[in-house]
């Protein structure tokens, strides 16, 4: 096995692919329905979430999307959470499990973090999948700036690419923080609109509108995303900015703590 610092990017992405189909099969090697359920989980949560919501917010969705299809309202930003929050939720154990390979002088491993992420893109071909047929059975045309939603889907991997490497190193020596970000996702997925319109929001509070729209970066990803597929409003390029900077910020963060705290992962 050759020495970490001769391991190229195109090497070290065939050896993520390749620990990501056998981390797959590993998982779940003693269920009957084996990796569908990475993509059946989610899934079954979304469509919850669909009946539920679909029916609380009638006649509640506002002007901008009173005439949207709530599925395709909620499916197009929740593709995008949906592989944040699995990545973010497994990079707290991913280092430990695999922590037979970081005492291994010559493995790269900063390739580590990275198999969360090649996994769940499984999920992610599911999720698109989901959209286009309810883009198709519903009739709704994309609008002409649909491309952009691949834009913020490409921030949204950078973005999770960082916490991947921030939360995976921190869990290191914290291992609390496999408890706590399940907690966290879940408080922010609520505090973000994917379920509920922003119009909701912006007849709230003052403190409710900061923490909901103007604090929260995930924010602009959802509503960035939505109206890129939708078209309802003209593309907000604002909104896809902001959230860049905070993937771009989020990635070097990430990157720099990995790097900081790498050489003490084989003393844990």
């Amino acid at each position: 096995m050759q020495n970490q610092s001769n391991v190229g990017l195109a090497e070290g992405l065939r050896l993520t692919i390749m620990l990501a189909r056998r981390d797959i099969r590993t998982r779940y090697a003693t269920s009957f329905a084996g990796a569908i359920w990475s993509v059946a989980l989610p899934l079954l949560f979304a469509l919850v979430n669909v009946v539920v919501f679909s029916v609380l917010m009638t006649g509640r969705m506002g002007t901008r999307y009173g005439d949207v299809p709530f599925a395709l309202f909620y499916f197009v930003p929740f593709s995008l959470w949906a592989l944040f929050t699995e990545v973010s939720s497994r990079s707290t154990t991913i280092l430990r499990e695999y922590h037979y390979l970081i005492t291994k002088i010559a493995f790269p491993v900063w390739v580590i973090p990275l198999v969360p992420i090649a996994s769940a893109l499984i999920s992610q071909v599911v999720m698109f999948a989901i959209i286009v047929f309810l883009l198709v059975t519903k009739g709704v045309a994309p609008s002409p700036d649909a491309w952009a939603f691949f834009v913020i889907w490409g921030l949204a991997i950078l973005m999770t690419v960082g916490v991947s490497y921030l939360f995976s190193s921190i869990a290191m020596f914290v291992p609390d923080l496999g408890q706590l970000v399940p907690v966290l996702t879940t408080i922010m997925f609520w505090l973000t609109p994917i379920l509920y319109p922003v119009n909701m929001a912006e007849d709230g509070p003052m403190w409710f509108r900061n923490i909901v729209i103007h604090f929260n970066p995930f924010y602009y990803m959802v509503e960035s995303s939505r109206l890129a597929v939708l078209g309802v409003e003209p593309m907000p390029w604002s909104y896809v900015a902001i959230f860049g900077c905070f993937a771009g910020v989020t990635f070097i963060a990430g990157m720099h703590v990995f790097n900081k705290l790498k050489a003490g992962f084989a003393d844990v």
